[in-house]
């Protein structure tokens, strides 16, 4: 049950004294371990080794905690690792991919009207560690509460970025989503700058899309959001209804598009190419 594994990664994560004393507990949900423990911040991808295409859920984040206590940009793992949970059930029958970090401190970088939390060692090579090559199709997590554009009472989903395109959902995507939530899809609004590099002058919603970079695959962007702007490092602003059906959508569209479902349709990108070339935006993807 989705809610039971929600709530007892909470509990997990809030009794954390240090990074790696989680691997005991992701060993137990994988058919493979991989991390590195960089100290301050440890990167892991728990594997579950089985049939299908391989779905990565990557659950970004820059700290747990602050305080010792749990923070609002905890949501990514928290996901990832509820989902974990869930998804150990179909050993040798999914192929997945789960990645996230754990780390009790944060660097912060300047945005409005909040600043990010990243990991310590920073977003771009953390991004290297988060991402999968290898997979077939990534769903990225990340708490997108610090703004004033996408305000909803559950999580918001993102179209699906490919080779620098912005693709519309596939109807069976909203399906998905309308069944776990029983109400209408809410989107985070994406512009062109959510495209681009953390490092460019121009405004992002959230780091929530920038592993698109690092993969050829296509991806989709999962988000906690709020009514209100809050900041990644509030503590006491978790919202369980929200982490659960979060969680609920990872593991039902990982096991739809494992089993061979389209989350975009792949012919409307054929035609932008046709039409209109390949995207500028390969010209910042980091190899």
């Amino acid at each position: 049950m989705m809610l039971k594994s929600v709530i007892e990664t909470i509990e997990l994560l809030q009794d954390l004294k240090k990074p790696g004393d989680i691997l005991d507990y992701v060993k137990k949900y994988s058919d493979e371990v991989q991390y590195w423990d960089l100290g301050e911040v440890l990167f892991l991808r728990s594997y579950i080794k089985g049939e299908g295409k391989k779905i990565e859920v990557l659950g970004r984040l820059g700290s747990i905690k602050i305080n010792n206590l749990l923070v609002s940009d905890a949501d990514g793992a928290i996901i990832a690792l509820a989902v974990l949970r869930e998804l150990s059930k179909e050993r040798q029958s999914g192929n997945y991919v789960i990645s996230t970090s754990i780390s009790l401190s944060a660097k912060l970088i300047q945005h409005e009207p909040f600043n990010f939390m990243v990991p310590p060692i920073g977003i771009e090579e953390a991004l290297n560690y988060e991402v999968d090559k290898q997979a077939d199709f990534i769903i990225s997590i990340d708490s997108t509460k610090g703004n004033r554009i996408a305000k909803y009472s559950d999580f918001a989903i993102t179209h699906v970025i490919k080779d620098g395109y912005i693709m519309k959902v596939s109807d069976e995507v909203l399906d998905i989503y309308e069944k776990v939530t029983d109400h209408e899809p809410y989107f985070v609004p994406l512009t062109s700058s959510d495209l681009t590099p953390m490092d460019f002058n121009s405004y992002h919603i959230s780091t929530l899309i920038s592993p698109w970079l690092y993969t050829e695959s296509p991806l989709i962007g999962v988000a906690t959001v709020s009514k209100f702007a809050i900041p990644g490092y509030e503590t006491g602003v978790q919202n369980i209804s929200m982490l659960e059906n979060a969680g609920k959508f990872c593991v039902e569209l990982s096991r739809f598009i494992n089993k061979g479902g389209s989350a975009f349709d792949e012919k409307e990108l054929i035609e932008l190419k046709n039409k209109l070339g390949e995207s500028n935006l390969l010209k910042v993807k980091r190899k």
